[in-house]
């Protein structure tokens, strides 16, 4: 048996076993369209069961290792907690039983110690969360009238190249492809606004039966999700007007915006400039924090890149992807990586 059929057989294994106890089932999510995709997906099938669901996200600023949630998942009563795309880090996550199913690339010795972690191990990189989720909850339930929610994810996480995925041609033929498309950056926006109203957006995805819905607004959940997107695509609008600063092989962008913004901002440069790696930084989403992303047109590996400047800036920085990836760290570790990247330019420059 295969290293990911293992972890799905004991994820089933999990699930069975909360279920027959009767507690309820924590769902904890990554507030964007992958992770609440996968949400919608996992409360469909437990409530297919006949189990109760209980969905939480992090706060605004926060993620799943903060002692703040750890204690909120603790307090829950839940007896099982189901984590999706959050990453993953060595260790335990929380006290009660868990699964993880995440798509981000992670080392075996890097593995969560948890009751199953249901990832990319030994498959293909193009895939998303809400693919590993659809694989799991549709072999424990059947929500095959979901199966929309799979190619949510997946264009999310993959945009154009998501459409050789069978999830999203099989999608795509059902609901057509702007649709879905429309619903990702709609489902987005709502963890990407100042208010970080994730909860709106899952709502919207478990209330909808296509993704239609979504855009045409149908229910109160989908209506909000359209003034939130009005919200970010001002904020966004505002931030890529900010010039970029050139340091050698990177072009830094900062700005101040209440929104979540910065993985779209570094996009939408690197689409200008091709032969750089772009820094989008926002010092305005949590006071004394930086939230920021790193992009490149190039195949180069940005982890790398960002951990070879600062090796020990802590477990929330260089997460992600190898081709997308950034970091959530305080204002002084920002600061220290642009004086950084200042100066290998100036050395760069020299030789």
């Amino acid at each position: 048996m295969r290293i990911w059929e293992q972890a799905t057989e004991r994820a089933l294994v999990s699930l069975r076993a909360a279920l027959s106890e009767g507690a309820p089932i924590a769902v904890v999510y990554h507030a964007d369209a992958d992770g609440t995709s996968s949400a919608a997906l996992a409360m469909a099938a437990i409530e297919k069961h006949g189990g109760q669901t209980l969905p939480l996200t992090p706060r605004k600023g926060e993620n799943v290792h903060d002692p703040a949630f750890s204690a909120t998942i603790d307090e829950s009563g839940a007896g099982l907690v189901v984590v999706l795309d959050t990453g993953s880090r060595r260790g335990r996550l929380f006290r009660i039983p868990t699964i993880v199913v995440d798509h981000h690339r992670i080392d075996t010795d890097d593995a969560p110690d948890v009751e199953a972690f249901v990832s990319t191990f030994g498959r293909e990189p193009l895939i998303s969360t809400s693919a590993l989720a659809w694989e799991l909850f549709s072999s424990f339930a059947d929500i095959r009238e979901r199966a929309w929610l799979g190619a949510i994810g997946l264009i999310g996480d993959l945009g154009d190249k998501a459409k050789t995925h069978p999830l999203v041609q099989d999608a795509a033929a059902i609901h057509k492809m702007t649709h879905l498309r429309d619903a990702v950056s709609l489902v987005n926006a709502a963890g990407r606004s100042s208010t970080h109203e994730a909860d709106v957006a899952l709502r919207a995805l478990v209330e909808a039966r296509g993704p239609i819905d979504i855009v045409r607004g149908n229910g109160n959940a989908a209506s909000r999700l359209h003034e939130l997107k009005q919200e970010v695509a001002e904020a966004t609008k505002r931030a890529i007007r900010k010039a970029p600063r050139i340091v050698g092989r990177w072009a830094i962008i900062e700005f101040a915006e209440p929104c979540r913004i910065h993985g779209s901002v570094a996009s939408a440069w690197t689409r200008k400039l091709h032969d750089r790696i772009v820094l989008a930084g926002n010092r305005g989403y949590v006071p004394g924090r930086v939230h920021f992303s790193v992009r490149s047109h190039e195949p180069l590996d940005l982890r790398a890149e960002l951990r070879a400047l600062l090796p020990d800036a802590g477990p929330d920085f260089a997460s992600g992807h190898d081709r997308a990836t950034g970091g959530i760290v305080d204002v002084d570790v920002f600061d220290e990586l642009l004086r950084r990247i200042e100066s290998r330019a100036m050395i760069a420059s020299a030789a």
